[in-house]
């Protein structure tokens, strides 16, 4: 079993040639670098099972190369995602007739650690009911970063499609993943790449766009859950904690969500939940000093000003560059991170 600590960034085509001109040039680092064509398979049954259960199923093929992928749930908070992973190799499809057109692997459930399923699975009936979903199908530019301290950070260049039937998503991401050392080097170099390149923070998955493009389902709906929270804020760390993760996490939908489907709703939505990050952080901070969050604190308050700016006007542009903004996204960075490294006590 592996943890995978990563972080993913939405951005633009544009990104690669940024990456490529300025970011690695900027870095003290040392750079590994390879180009990969992977195409991947997610799987599940017809009333899905697996994500009832959180749970993800892949094959991935990478010259004719394959090897099974099953992550269960883990945690996440504002984008900053770490879920267990299990990994095997599946080297006898090497030699799948190659004849066949585009063959799709078939994945062996009982490879995987008998310890990782759930008692309410029943894994001999699972095999007999899994079926291909969907497929993702990309170009991966791989940079292994080494820093002098030693922190390594693993940042990939996806652009390619999500692909369910005749239906298909675009993939332009980055992806950061942290391979060993201090969480703080991968929010680092977050911050470098959204200063260079127009971004915003991911919350969505490859597999959970391609549920989405698949099933055709809309946005998560968390607004009133999250309000409700927020007028019951107690002083406890934990409790403010719990607020804040799922109000940035709402304001991240509602920012995905607008940019494909815009309406006043999701604009009163991302109001309100910017006057709520205001109203909580100030509450809090007073009670349990901290300096990042009076800095945090600040910036939201000014975020919540532009916002009040701009969406008189009606112009969706205007709107979207806000969303992208480099402050914005450093403003969600800084309040993962906070969220994160926990800088104040809770023992106070």
């Amino acid at each position: 079993m592996e943890y995978e600590i990563e972080l993913k960034l939405l951005t633009n085509q544009q990104a690669g040639d940024a990456i490529e001109t300025q970011l690695l040039l900027q870095l003290d680092a040392s750079v590994i670098q390879q180009t990969q064509i992977l195409t991947n398979y997610y799987f599940d049954t017809p009333s899905r099972t697996l994500r009832q259960h959180d749970i993800g199923l892949r094959i991935r093929g990478n010259n004719q190369k394959f090897e099974q992928t099953l992550k269960t749930a883990g945690k996440s908070i504002g984008g900053l995602q770490q879920r267990p992973e299990y990994n095997v190799q599946l080297d006898e499809l090497k030699n799948q007739d190659v004849a066949t057109p585009t063959p799709t692997p078939v994945p062996d459930l009982k490879l995987f650690p008998a310890a990782v399923w759930p008692s309410t699975i029943d894994i001999d009936d699972l095999q007999t009911k899994i079926t291909t979903l969907f497929s993702t199908h990309f170009e991966r530019k791989v940079y292994l970063l080494e820093f002098p301290h030693g922190d390594i950070v693993e940042l990939v260049w996806d652009l390619g499609a999500v692909t369910s039937g005749n239906k298909s998503v675009p993939i332009c991401e980055i992806e950061l993943e942290l391979k060993k050392g201090s969480t703080a080097a991968l929010f680092d170099l977050a911050r470098r790449i959204v200063s260079l390149i127009p971004t915003s923070i991911g919350t969505d998955s490859k597999a959970a766009r391609g549920y989405k493009l698949l099933d055709a389902s809309p946005a998560k709906e968390a607004q009133q859950q999250q309000q409700n929270l927020s007028e019951n804020l107690s002083l406890d760390p934990k409790t403010f904690v719990n607020v804040l993760t799922a109000l940035l996490q709402d304001f991240q939908i509602s920012s995905a969500e607008i940019r494909q489907n815009y309406s006043v709703e999701l604009v009163t939505n991302i109001k309100q939940t910017l006057t709520a990050l205001v109203a909580n952080i100030l509450i809090f901070k007073r009670n349990f000093p901290c300096q990042s969050l009076e800095h945090i604190h600040m910036q939201l308050k000014i975020l919540d000003n532009d916002w009040c700016v701009v969406t008189p006007q009606n112009d969706k542009n205007a709107i979207y560059n806000l969303l992208v903004k480099a402050q914005t996204t450093q403003l969600q960075l800084d309040i993962v991170q906070c969220l994160v490294e926990q800088p104040w006590s809770f023992d106070a």
